[in-house]
């Protein structure tokens, strides 16, 4: 492969590999316009290593070492022809290096039938339930789409499997993921160990090490583009704001600031059945609309009211749907675009050997309690009645606490004879 030198009078090339500040990169899209000295050009790299950032926008002539790779020439006619398996063997290499390693070099060979990649870029044993989630947010133009599978069946990873898959078509650079605060870490290391995909987990402390580094105005929801943080610290006011404010497009632009946002446990920010909504809703409201395509998980998408569900497909896609106290069966139909619920017993029907173990009905255990236990709880029974009727005639505080006592010796004598007496000692004691 022949160098090109830098003083060279070519230009690049929309598809050339290239060096740039010491990394290979591919040339994506190259916009040239005219420059005092002459026609420079505004040149968008796609680099090819597993550093960040990924992708780049540089002035190509501004660039003191930059290098263009040459293409190998075709072989000729009188060349030796290429072994059968060499030549599989480079095109599975060239579509493993390649900007769209999803497409099919055959056009309709047999990869036509699999028109995805992530399951082969993720070191995680997919299952073939898993992937309907991905086929059906790759049909749809903007994703909004809700995964409500059962505890156990794989959320994270469908999500991550579409993640990666639209991170390799390139169709989205900026991910914001939204988990309760004790699920952070786990994303972050499921995201890494199962997809390699880096991310960084944005919070009061990692912000202070950022502006200890950038300086007092760095604001991490700019500087960052893959972030995981808790809605519960999203949804604090100061936080809210320099988010808002670094994700405002400009006056005219048709793009929005960021492209995927996705949500566990969606169902602590479902929008209250009466009165005013809570401040995590109002924070999803707020920010949803800075975003193209939308990924929802929770395992309970149904609380019982129709307007809170209603009201949660309305933040997934508000052209599809508004929050009401009745779906019609229009809204019905449309539910099952952009809902995808599977539970374990369905996955079991549909399975041989079944993948989960089936839950077997409660068995009611037969406790033989002795006399003395019997008169003890009995004794029990007539204390936690004299004591309510005394504290009836109390303040509402008071009546509080004294129930919240009651119950806690109740607590301590089905755990045992011997923490109930030191609990009775410490209450005889005040």
């Amino acid at each position: 492969m022949s160098v090109a030198a830098v003083d060279a009078p070519r230009n690049p090339r929309v598809g050339m590999l290239a060096i740039v500040r010491k990394r290979r990169a591919i040339i994506s899209e190259v916009r040239p316009f005219p420059g005092e000295t002459g026609v420079v050009h505004l040149v968008r790299l796609e680099y090819k290593d597993e550093l960040r950032p990924e992708s780049e926008e540089i002035i190509w002539e501004l660039e003191p070492a930059r290098r263009l790779l040459e293409p190998n020439e075709l072989p000729h006619g009188s060349d030796s022809p290429m072994l059968a398996e060499d030549y599989d063997a480079l095109v599975r290499a060239a579509r493993w290096a390649a900007m769209l390693p999803y497409l099919d070099p055959d056009a309709d060979g047999p990869l036509h039938r699999m028109p995805v990649s992530s399951p082969f870029h993720g070191a995680v044993q997919v299952e073939d339930y898993q992937l309907v989630p991905l086929l059906k947010a790759l049909a749809m133009p903007r994703i909004n789409l809700m995964v409500a599978d059962d505890v156990g069946l794989g959320k994270t990873v469908e999500a991550g499997l579409i993640l990666s898959e639209l991170l390799i078509r390139r169709r989205i650079q900026r991910v914001l993921i939204l988990t309760p605060a004790s699920l952070r870490i786990q994303w972050h290391d499921e995201l890494w160990s199962k997809f390699s995909l880096p991310f960084d987990v944005v919070d009061r402390d990692s912000t202070q090490k950022l502006r200890r580094t950038l300086g007092i105005d760095a604001n991490p929801w700019r500087s960052c583009s893959r972030i995981i943080s808790s809605y519960y610290y999203l949804r604090q006011p100061d936080v809210l704001q320099q988010f808002l404010s670094a994700s405002r497009s400009p006056e005219g632009s048709a793009q929005l600031p960021w492209d995927l946002l996705i949500v566990d446990e969606v169902h602590n920010l479902m929008p209250s059945p009466f009165g005013k909504d809570s401040g995590l809703c109002e924070m999803l409201r707020l920010i949803a609309p800075c975003f193209e395509h939308r990924l929802f998980l929770t395992a309970t998408p149904h609380n019982g009211h129709t307007r809170c569900f209603s009201g949660l497909l309305e933040l997934l896609d508000p052209v599809r749907f508004t929050q009401t106290d009745e779906l019609k069966p229009a809204e019905q139909e449309r539910v099952k675009q952009v809902v995808v619920r599977r539970l374990k017993r369905e996955i079991n029907e549909r399975s041989n050997p079944k993948r989960f173990c089936v839950r077997q009905p409660p068995q009611a255990v037969v406790l033989d309690i002795e006399n003395d236990e019997r008169s003890l709880i009995d004794a029990f029974s007539d204390f936690r009645k004299k004591v309510r009727g005394i504290i009836a005639q109390e303040s509402r505080k008071r009546r509080l606490a004294g129930s919240f006592a009651i119950e806690i010796l109740g607590k301590r004598l089905l755990s045992g004879p011997v923490t109930f007496a030191e609990s009775w000692r410490r209450c005889k004691l005040g």
